[in-house]
């Protein structure tokens, strides 16, 4: 066999090679198969903050029946200090990490109204 020969029979699989060395990461990143520890940890936060909020507006939700308050009276923005304040109240029976308190506390607040 020559060098020609072998030459012509590696080639597709040269060129296969470099194809898949380039299209494999292209590929992958843009499809969501490959995720990054900046995704992953932002994943993990937002994850952290949506089931925090959800506590906090079913505690506010319990909060608002125990006080005959109807929550609708709650909505719209003349009463969002009313619904900070109930927020306020909440977020101090819940242990929240204090990196993630405001984003919660906004979210919950965010929920009720």
């Amino acid at each position: 066999m020559t060098f020609d020969q072998v030459l012509e029979r590696t080639k597709p699989y040269a060129i296969g090679l470099v194809v898949g060395l380039f299209a494999a990461p292209i590929i992958g990143f843009n499809a969501g198969w490959i995720t990054t520890t900046t995704a992953s940890t932002q994943a993990a936060d937002e994850a952290r903050v949506a089931s925090l909020a959800g506590i906090c507006s079913s505690a506010a939700g319990r909060m608002a029946t125990a006080s005959s308050t109807e929550l609708a009276a709650l909505k719209g923005y003349d009463n969002r200090a009313r619904r900070d304040e109930l927020v306020a109240t909440i977020m101090t029976d819940i242990q929240v990490p204090a990196d993630i308190i405001g984003r919660v506390s906004t979210s919950c607040s965010r929920s009720l109204s």
